[in-house]
């Protein structure tokens, strides 16, 4: 059965706080102001420490991480490239460029940036779901037809994921 696979890869890998890692999981719904301003949700919030760096994502989606991840990411992706390549340039500046430092105003919100909004085609209700490794932050009509799967769909997607001895979670 492909979820015994996967939990058994969750509790032993994923949740490993003796390693020091952040993980983020859950799913949260509520809203962005007119003004252009969320909050993070508190569960997600704690982990991700004070001014979390906030870019573009895949599929319209915006990336949250803490800053020093962010730094750390950053410099592990870019770090090798030879930024002369008109295609790695285009990499570096696209995602730095579209990043910022979020900042908390005195009611716990965050603004965000109006090219981020439209990027990730945000209105009124938003979703915030931790990802693993990182916060990402939906507008709930893109979340919603992104995760409207059915089982036999899910069930394929958890095949593709190892186990603790690299082996698939079906195997």
């Amino acid at each position: 059965m492909p979820e015994m696979g996967v939990l058994r890869f969750i509790t032993e890998n994923c949740l490993g706080a003796k390693e020091g890692k952040r993980v983020y999981f859950g799913e949260y719904r509520h809203q962005i102001d007119e003004k252009g301003r969320i909050r993070i949700p508190p569960k997600l919030k704690a982990q991700l420490g004070e001014n979390p760096f906030i870019t573009r994502g895949s599929n319209n989606c915006l990336i949250v991480l803490p800053e020093k991840d962010a730094v750390r990411i950053f410099d592990e992706k870019f770090r090798s490239l030879d930024l002369l390549d008109p295609v790695n340039s285009k990499s570096v500046r696209l995602m730095a460029s579209s990043g910022f430092k979020a900042e908390e105003d005195k009611a716990g919100r965050i603004l965000l940036p109006q090219h981020l909004i439209r990027h990730a085609k945000l209105s009124k209700n938003v979703v915030t779901i931790g990802a693993y490794n990182r916060v990402e932050i939906w507008s709930e009509e893109n979340w919603n037809a992104y995760s409207d799967i059915g089982d036999e769909e899910f069930d394929e997607c958890l095949k593709t994921l190892p186990d603790k001895r690299g082996d698939k979670a079906d195997e």
